[in-house]
């Protein structure tokens, strides 16, 4: 388990994180937008008048149709822990084992990072979004307690006042947040903790205590009055639950509120726990690129991932993709075509577990998710318009998230854009590249001379 802080200081050694002082204009929600708008690194907004540091882009914020060594899944990949360079199937795999079943209970307690203080919510200086009235709190975990075990779910809330906040959670989940429960906010909280919430949401498996669930038994936890939350949690909220009713959405959403309807729920806080120099994510609302977006980016395609590669018997899926700058309005899949009108087959399957995309590209099992370029060229190069681009009826469900204008139509399209396998090898054009470009004797001669100067990871990666 990798606690936040531990992975934020990662970043910053990396420079994958830089650090500036919160000022009092503009939004930190406006710097945070053009971090993301320019590619930058995790931005850190700190303070010295005693409110949190905020920290924005710490699970995503990169465009992948840029060239560039960070990909969407990075920061989170570092983040469970996968690795330092993590491959993109290795993170998808890693959360969808967060979400998995164990056999029996292993929750390990530690002691509470985060200590009692007197301060108000209104104190800690969550951040505004630009005219809004009421700060917004996001990318944290809501957690109750009950006879069978913790619950954990998403949330997104704003501060009404000194010690109240209005939330809104998914309506799966509501059955178990009754008026007058005690319940707590997490914020601050691992990769783990946070990823494996966002994959249950999508999953609609909100309904299992978190200690049934993998994720149970990796996040060391503490016991709170609202259940168990992260141990290592940057700050706690214990409230109790003042009312409860139907969603009362604002035109500035987290994303899991684009796929999933909701309850808001009214909070009275009665104690907030912090850290020392407590550091909080957040994530502003309704931009492109942000960190909820690629959490639930991620989440869902690890769900998808995981689906299709356990129905046929064999695994023909190399990798899946809901491309952030797409609003997930499109899904790539990499996979070996098994036999006639599997493509047809594969695509209906993915429309059939997902209405938040209208469109399924499918491409080759050599192509690479670090390059989605090369794959959307595949669309143009390997499908013919009037052969492999193929819509269904008008009648079709219409999709959640695409924003151009549908007129009421549900039409589906997916694209073959892979090569047909009944056709013999030689009449299959080669994937062209800068290495490939050049004989394979005058590569041989390249490698030679530059392995002699040290440039041997760089070598790995170009040729």
């Amino acid at each position: 388990m990798t606690a936040f802080r531990t992975h934020l200081e990662f970043l910053r050694k990396t420079g994958d994180c830089c650090s500036l002082e919160r000022p009092d204009s503009p939004s930190p929600q406006v710097i945070a937008s053009e971090a993301l708008r320019a590619d930058g690194p995790a931005v850190r907004l700190g303070t010295a008048d005693g409110r949190i540091d905020l920290v924005s882009g710490v699970y995503g914020g990169v465009d992948q149709l840029r060239r560039q060594t960070r990909y969407p899944w990075t920061r989170l990949g570092i983040g469970l822990g996968v690795d330092r360079d993590p491959a993109y199937v290795d993170v998808l795999e890693k959360i969808a084992t967060l979400g998995k079943r164990v056999d029996e209970r292993d929750v390990t307690y530690v002691e509470r990072a985060a200590t009692t203080t007197d301060r108000t919510v209104r104190d800690l200086g969550f951040p505004t979004p630009p005219g809004e009235t009421w700060p917004h709190v996001t990318l944290g975990v809501l957690s109750v307690g009950t006879d069978e075990g913790t619950y954990w779910t998403p949330l997104h809330g704003t501060v009404i006042d000194s010690n109240t906040i209005r939330a809104r959670i998914p309506e799966t989940i509501t059955d178990r947040f009754e008026r007058g429960a005690t319940v707590s906010i997490a914020l601050g909280v691992p990769a783990e903790a946070l990823a494996a919430t966002q994959f249950l949401t999508i999953t609609d498996r909100l309904s299992t205590p978190i200690e049934d669930r993998r994720v149970g038994s990796t996040v060391p936890v503490i016991p709170t009055t609202g259940g168990v939350v992260p141990s290592s949690s940057e700050v706690v909220l214990e409230a109790e639950i003042a009312d409860k009713q139907p969603d009362t959405r604002s035109e500035k959403r987290a994303f899991w509120e684009h796929l999933l309807e909701g309850t808001t729920l009214t909070l009275e806080v009665s104690s907030v726990f912090t850290r020392d120099d407590a550091v909080v994510p957040f994530t502003p609302l309704g931009v492109p690129l942000t960190d909820d977006l690629q959490l639930v980016s991620l989440a869902l395609a690890a769900r998808l991932y995981d689906r299709v590669n356990s129905y046929w018997g064999v695994s023909p899926v190399e990798w899946l993709l809901l491309p952030a700058a797409g609003r997930l309005g499109i899904c790539v899949v990499s996979t070996e075509v098994l036999y006639a009108g599997f493509e047809w087959q594969l695509s209906n399957f993915l429309f059939s577990f997902a209405d938040c995309f209208d469109t399924v590209v499918l491409v080759d099992e050599h192509a690479s998710p670090r390059d989605l370029g090369q794959v959307l060229g595949d669309i143009w190069v390997k499908a013919h318009p009037a052969r492999d681009w193929l819509f269904s009826g008008s009648d079709a469900p219409v999709a959640r998230l695409p924003t151009y204008s549908r007129e009421g139509t549900g039409a589906r399209l997916y694209i073959d854009a892979t090569w047909d396998p009944r056709w013999d090898e030689a009449y299959i054009a080669p994937r062209v590249s800068l290495a490939e470009s050049y004989p394979p004797t005058l590569r041989a001669a390249i490698r030679g001379s530059w392995a002699e100067f040290g440039f041997d990871s760089e070598l790995d990666e170009l040729l």
